[in-house]
């Protein structure tokens, strides 16, 4: 009894020797595994600090949102949010709710599709970010968190930006060049409503040779660019405006009431280019002559462009410094 009795303490020391061992070595791996995940974590903020993402977390069950330090920066909120959408819908500061109702349209974004906003920067200017985000899911397959990554692309949408614009817009007087212009009215012109009137205006420079000539051709290039910007500011938004070549301009309006409005429209012009050519403008004094016609049902380009062509050159016969305009 005795001898069994002591077996028994023998092997109870024994096995909780073998528990405690265990423990340690359970520890020991916890802390090991804790170093790791501590190390990753590391790594992960500062490939985020050295990089232009910023990232977030919704936690759908707390309502609550975790936003690393540079987002909650760029974002202008704090770090934690409890309650989200009640904060979302009470928020007061202007730049706070744009960045809460980004997350909540990424919130609301189909799973894979990239959302591209327009965020304001700590230093106030506008930033163009990509947001991608995925959603976690429970054993249940019910969603538990959203994380959200935010890149700035703000560099690239520049870049791209000023390589179209490059690609479609005259280099000296930044209006469309002719490919470009040639292409848009051809687009307007098929897209044309028939109850709605719209017309074409050619013009050029009157005896621009002369002022290439006598003053040079940085005059010349100065007597372009002072047009161009005349006519942006003579015509409307939603004008298509473009240079021909040399010093040919054409302008396109869209959606116009009448032939009287076109007549008026071109007179303006004329009057336009006195004012901006004068000799206090560019250092001499040029006109232009201007034609002008309403574009017909089912018109294409080419035929549009004979009929103001030939508007233009009837301009010129009549003294130049005029318009001639026809239905």
């Amino acid at each position: 009894m005795y001898a069994a009795l002591q077996a028994f303490v023998s092997n109870g020391w024994l096995a909780a020797a073998a528990l405690f061992m265990l423990l340690i070595v359970s520890m020991a791996e916890m802390w090991h595994q804790r170093q790791l995940l501590r190390n990753e974590q590391r790594r992960y903020w500062w490939v985020l600090r050295a990089t232009n993402m910023y990232v977030f977390e919704y936690m759908v069950d707390a309502d609550a949102l975790n936003l690393s330090n540079q987002c909650a920066a760029l974002l202008g909120m704090p770090r934690q949010i409890y309650q989200f959408t009640k904060v979302a819908h009470y928020a007061r500061d202007k730049r706070m709710r744009r960045g809460l109702r980004c997350i909540q349209q990424v919130i609301h974004t189909e799973e894979g599709k990239v959302v591209q906003v327009d965020l304001k920067q700590p230093d106030g200017s506008f930033g163009v970010f990509k947001v991608h985000s995925h959603a976690f899911h429970n054993e249940r397959g019910q969603v538990i968190s959203i994380v959200g990554l935010l890149v700035d692309v703000t560099k690239e949408v520049q870049e791209e930006a000023s390589l179209r614009a490059r690609a479609e817009l005259d280099g000296l007087t930044q209006v469309y060049n002719s490919g470009t212009i040639r292409f848009l009215v051809e687009q307007a012109l098929m897209a044309r409503h028939e109850q709605t009137h719209s017309a074409m205006i050619m013009l050029d420079v009157d005896h621009f040779k002369g002022v290439n000539d006598t003053y040079g051709h940085q005059t010349g290039d100065h007597v372009l660019k002072r047009l161009a910007q005349g006519l942006r500011e003579a015509t409307r938004s939603t004008d298509l405006l473009g240079r021909l070549g040399g010093d040919e301009f054409c302008i396109y309006l869209a959606d116009i009431p009448d032939l009287a409005f076109l007549q008026s429209f071109c007179d303006r012009l004329n009057a336009v280019a006195r004012c901006v050519l004068s000799p206090e403008e560019v250092g001499c004094q040029c006109t232009i002559s201007v034609g002008g016609v309403m574009a017909h049902a089912g018109e294409d380009f080419a035929r549009l462009y004979g009929r103001v062509d030939a508007a233009l050159y009837e301009a010129k016969a009549k003294g130049r410094n005029t318009n001639s305009v026809h239905d």
